[in-house]
């Protein structure tokens, strides 16, 4: 994500982006849908959060202390969201550990019991479908792949091919998930590719990965 303005990340509770979250959702814009948004960016830029709130919703895994650097674009954004903030008069607590949207498929939980959000800029806009959390962890192995399947398993914004593609796995990525599969469709929260380990919230489908 980008690295925003001088937002002491934690500090920052009102600081998303503003281009309409969620975007297939239809529930109304709130003031939690507001500081998601806000803070999601300064966490692509790999904002520090110091906050209970930040730290539970954001991972802080790598982040760079000190304001992050933010794009043009990112900070008409903020600002946009925050003359919204201020219109709706919005004061969002920040000592809790979990903030909750209504979506078009019900509530969207972000922080402890729901979704950690990762660095990837577009989670907030793709994401369609998002899971209920089973409370315990299971890993899986990707593997059987071959060029005849285009060599990767896809990672979707909803648990059907139909959803867009928001990214993918190979052959040995281990993928790891604290949520109730819906069928044969399961959603990662995080991925190990050799060393590097990062958060990634996506729709998989386990027949290419098995535990």
């Amino acid at each position: 994500m980008l690295k925003y303005l001088l937002i002491a990340l934690g500090l920052l509770p009102n600081l998303v982006m503003a281009a309409g979250f969620p975007v297939q959702g239809s529930g109304p814009t709130s003031c939690e849908s507001l500081w998601l948004e806000r803070n999601q960016i300064a966490n692509v830029a790999g904002a520090c959060f110091q906050s209970p709130l930040g730290q539970a919703v954001f991972d802080n895994t790598n982040c760079v202390p000190g304001p992050p650097a933010l794009s043009e674009d990112a900070l008409n954004r903020i600002a946009q969201i925050e003359r919204a903030e201020t219109r709706a008069e919005c004061s969002i607590d920040t000592s809790v550990e979990r903030v909750v949207i209504n979506g078009r498929y019900g509530l969207m939980r972000f922080g402890k019991g729901g979704v950690v959000l990762g660095r990837w800029p577009q989670a907030l806009a793709a994401l369609d479908v998002f899971p209920r959390p089973a409370n315990r962890l299971r890993t899986c192995t990707v593997s059987g792949l071959t060029d005849d399947d285009d060599g990767f398993l896809a990672v979707r914004a909803g648990p059907d091919v139909r959803y867009p593609r928001l990214g993918q796995l190979a052959n040995g990525d281990i993928v790891s998930s604290t949520s109730f599969c819906m069928g044969r469709w399961c959603f990662a929260d995080m991925v190990q590719s050799g060393n590097r380990q990062e958060r990634l919230n996506g729709w998989f489908h386990v027949r290419w990965c098995q535990p």
